[in-house]
């Protein structure tokens, strides 16, 4: 981390590509203004970065485009595929011109919904506030948790203004975001600057568009018929971040190709104290289909401010890692943080960390379809012989994915001659993309390039052996049916296993 022997700029280490390419959670971090002097994104690559977050709540479009096409510029330079993701705002509800002060425990509260003169009622931008109310159950939370009313009600005297008791004292501010917990009826999915966003996210190339303020399936399929309807072939991911889409958990996962659980508006809808509890649930529900997960906010927030992480910090990394996410995301710390470069390192070395504690892989039933099958028994295969790798081709990345699932305990390498696939694949746990445009011949031919790629990637040396997992030359996605035992060098370790 910040301050070892060897430290470049900002006091982070640049670590061989061999390093890197060794760990196998992946960091995503969030794009800003301290990542935009020279040199800092190339600086965030060399020691570990994997993908950069476009948050869509904050920013111009022109300044998306800069930070874009930054990162693409790094990576190239770097020889490595790295992920963008633009993050649409979503409906974030807020209030209106409000005088800012405090509110204290047991004071009543009006809230009067868009478009309503409510009198003395604090102005909000939703626009049927008392039809989201759920009686009973919901409540309306100010910023990250305080102040927090309940008790909701229609005010009888003025239709559509709601009236609740304060529960958590705090303190309100003109346009502070606020949500309402368990609401019948909710914004939608996506807005008109979501929609206008988008168009600039599929102009960008995006890889992956997240979509905030997910309640259900619907909401999901509503943002992959506009990508569709688009062109894009961007994936799907649903943040986590409230109580109905934890309801939901299943039929999102079910539609969506991966998930970030957001645990900041989570925390503020279900409580801190079950963030830990959800964090897990969504991670094994992700796992479960083979879902890609990214879990979010506050990982490292000391260091916005500081060069070094606190050991609470670095407990909670370790423990998404042992969780079983795919992916680690910092945000404030890289796009307002003082230590841009130190976070991503200090991310990277947490969890490479982390992955030395982890216990024996769970068993899983095998899926059904004859190349899921392969690929699992692949992955323990690469286990019981001590493999140093696992490489595979890979077209549409399907077969990359489904091995990333069962969370190997070494690298995937992934050969693929589309810079899409690769990009898409760099967030994926365990997984090396590697772009090629050879097309082998034959089986010896792929065979080849496979020990190749892994040589290059990660630096073995001859006579390492390494789990190679291919169908027919030729053969299309779904066809992976073969697995092969080599040793880098191409020298048989055994005689070949194949399946």
């Amino acid at each position: 981390m910040a301050g070892r022997p060897g430290a470049g700029q900002n006091g982070a280490v640049s670590p061989s590509v061999e390093v890197l390419n060794s760990r196998l959670a992946k960091v995503l971090a969030t794009l800003g203004p301290s990542t935009d002097p020279p040199g800092i994104l190339e600086a965030m690559v060399d020691v570990g970065l994997d993908g950069g977050r476009i948050n869509c709540a904050h920013g111009t479009p022109e300044e998306w485009r800069m930070r874009a096409r930054a990162l693409r510029e790094a990576g190239a330079r770097a020889g490595r595929a790295v992920s963008l993701l633009v993050d649409l705002a979503g409906p974030k509800a807020r209030l209106g011109d409000v005088v800012e002060r405090q509110v204290a425990q047991g004071e009543e509260i009006a809230f009067a919904p868009a478009g309503i003169d409510g009198g003395d009622a604090l102005p909000t931008s939703w626009p049927d506030l008392v039809g989201a109310v759920t009686p009973g159950r919901s409540q309306i939370v100010i910023g990250d948790g305080t102040p927090r009313f309940a008790a909701l009600r229609e005010d009888p005297e003025r239709p559509g203004v709601v009236v609740g008791t304060c529960v958590r004292a705090g303190g309100l501010a003109a346009k502070k975001g606020f949500v309402v917990t368990f609401a019948e009826t909710d914004l939608p999915a996506l807005t008109e600057k979501d929609m206008a966003d988008l168009r600039t996210a599929v102009e960008l190339g995006a890889d992956y568009v997240a979509l905030s303020f997910v309640n259900d399936e619907a909401d999901v399929r509503s943002l992959r018929g506009a990508l569709t309807a688009k062109g894009s072939d961007a994936r799907v991911v649903a943040k986590i971040e409230k109580l109905p889409a934890v309801e939901s958990l299943d039929s999102i996962v079910a539609v969506s190709d991966a998930v970030m659980v957001a645990r900041g508006d989570l925390g503020v809808e279900a409580g801190v104290a079950r963030v830990p509890e959800l964090q897990k649930a969504i991670i094994s529900a992700a796992r479960a289909r083979g879902k890609l997960v990214i879990t979010a906010t506050q990982m490292l927030e000391s260091m916005i401010h500081s060069a070094e992480p606190t050991r609470a910090e670095a407990a909670d990394i370790a423990n998404a890692v042992f969780d079983g996410t795919s992916t680690l995301m910092l945000s404030a710390e890289t796009t307002i943080g003082d230590f841009p470069i130190e976070a991503v390192d200090a991310m990277a070395e947490i969890a490479a960390a982390a992955e030395q504690g982890l216990g024996p892989r769970e068993q899983e039933a095998l899926h059904s379809g004859r190349s899921a099958a392969v690929i699992e028994t692949a992955v323990q295969l690469a286990e019981r012989v001590g493999a140093a790798a696992i490489a595979m081709p890979t077209e549409t990345g399907s077969s990359v994915r489904e091995a990333a699932r069962h969370r190997p305990r070494r690298p995937v390498v992934a050969v693929t001659e589309s810079d899409r696939v690769a990009q898409q694949l760099a967030l994926e746990w365990g997984v090396v993309p590697i772009v090629s445009q050879e097309r082998p011949q034959d089986t010896d031919d792929l065979v080849a390039q496979l020990l190749a790629a892994v040589e290059r990637s990660l630096g073995l040396p001859s006579g390492t052996p390494v789990v190679l997992v291919y169908g027919p030359t030729g053969a299309g996605a779904g066809q992976t049916n073969l697995i092969v035992v080599r040793e880098v060098g191409d020298t048989p370790v055994w005689e070949d296993w194949v399946v």
